[in-house]
């Protein structure tokens, strides 16, 4: 036993290098984010994938129109994803009442194109006129200046734009769940935002993301994406700046946050994750490596923490500490400079139960089915 825990505990050394050198390298990324000055009023096409969203789609169409950005020059188009609901009637009465023209297409079954959201993404970029595309989803409210500062970025070497996007305050939710949903869910867009400072990408959130459709063009679109059913926003992104060509950048600003809904389920959480999960088989080789050596940490702290109770080794509990540090080093800076830092609070028990879910979500996304908008999916092969 004292053997094998030594062992075990001396491996978790090197790999908590490996993280904090990443997390570094993420921090200094942030500190690198500057504001758009891009003053030039693009034409800009949102779009706005919908699947049985009847409850929802009428709030977010209502966010678009009242949106500060000159009415001539965007436009909304809503793709009903094969709804069963009364998400289509919604939006042809909300846009009426209001006044405001709303393109609605229907999204269909294809055996090319396996993911119901590449699939209504394509439909809504082929019917598009706007220079920019912008996409949101269903169960998003958008601030008045969203457009106008997602705008801002697109300077002439900018192809692609993302945001935050945070969780509304939901009264029908614990205080805690609601808050470890929150934290744990802007910390994958902290990681995203430190990699886009260093001109990388990492993580793309379809819910406040915005590219040229030029770009969108010269890096193959979705084709060589026709095969996954999860990731199209990450790796449409990935695609973009890995040409060369375009640069990415990272709207920090309330303007430009956008708030969606937390799940109410723990197993909707694992579910979300697990699906997010499927995209990482095709991240960049570094970054691969970084989640390779922090997966076997995350196992190694769990199997040798509770091992120290019968043969005492400090250096587990020195890694744990390690690792929870640099975390809350990068997510302090990031809730700073996005003003959520509020969210702080829930700090200590998102840390707590972030290697165990993040071992479930990784065993789960890669080798069992999960659920999204009504529907029973599977992580497809490389």
């Amino acid at each position: 036993m004292e053997y094998f825990l030594n062992y075990i505990s001396y491996l978790l050394i090197p790999l908590l290098a490996v993280y904090v050198m990443q997390i570094f390298s993420f921090y200094k990324g942030l500190k690198k984010l500057t504001p758009g000055t891009n003053k030039f009023e693009h034409s800009i096409t949102i779009i706005i994938p919908a699947r049985n969203e009847e409850n929802n789609i009428g709030r977010c169409l209502q966010s678009l129109f009242l949106q500060n950005y000159p009415k001539d020059k965007f436009s909304i188009m809503v793709i009903d994803d094969r709804s069963t609901d009364n998400t289509a009637n919604v939006v042809r009465e909300v846009s009426r009442l209001a006044g405001f023209n709303v393109t609605l297409f229907r999204s269909e079954d294809s055996s090319v194109i396996r993911s119901p959201k590449i699939r209504a993404l394509t439909h809504g970029i082929q019917h598009s006129s706007g220079e920019i595309i912008v996409t949101t989803d269903a169960d998003c409210i958008a601030p008045q200046g969203w457009i106008t500062t997602i705008n801002s970025y697109f300077e002439s070497q900018i192809g692609i734009v993302t945001g935050l996007t945070v969780y509304e305050k939901n009264m029908q939710l614990s205080s805690l769940f609601w808050g470890i949903q929150f934290l744990d869910f802007i910390s994958y867009t902290a990681i995203a935002a430190g990699a886009i400072g260093t001109n990388r990408v990492l993580v793309s959130n379809g819910s406040n993301m915005a590219f040229r459709i030029q770009a969108f063009d010269e890096s193959g679109g979705f084709e060589t994406l026709s095969h996954i059913n999860t990731g199209d926003d990450s790796l449409l992104a990935q695609k973009i700046v890995e040409s060369g060509k375009w640069k990415p950048r990272f709207a920090f600003e309330e303007s430009a946050t956008i708030v969606t809904q937390a799940v109410s389920t723990w197993k909707e959480v694992l579910h979300q994750r697990m699906r997010w999960v499927g995209q990482t088989a095709y991240y960049p080789p570094y970054m691969m490596f970084f989640m390779i050596c922090t997966f076997i940490m995350f196992v190694g702290l769990t199997v040798t923490i509770p091992l120290t109770v019968i043969e005492w080794n400090s250096i587990p509990w020195i890694v744990a500490l390690g690792k929870f540090s640099v975390d809350y080093f990068i997510m302090y800076r990031f809730t700073m400079m996005t003003r959520t830092h509020s969210a702080m609070k829930y700090f200590l028990p998102t840390a707590l139960i972030h290697i165990p879910f993040v071992l479930m979500a990784t065993i789960g996304g890669y080798f069992f089915s999960f659920e999204w908008k009504e529907q029973i999916l599977k992580k497809e092969s490389i």
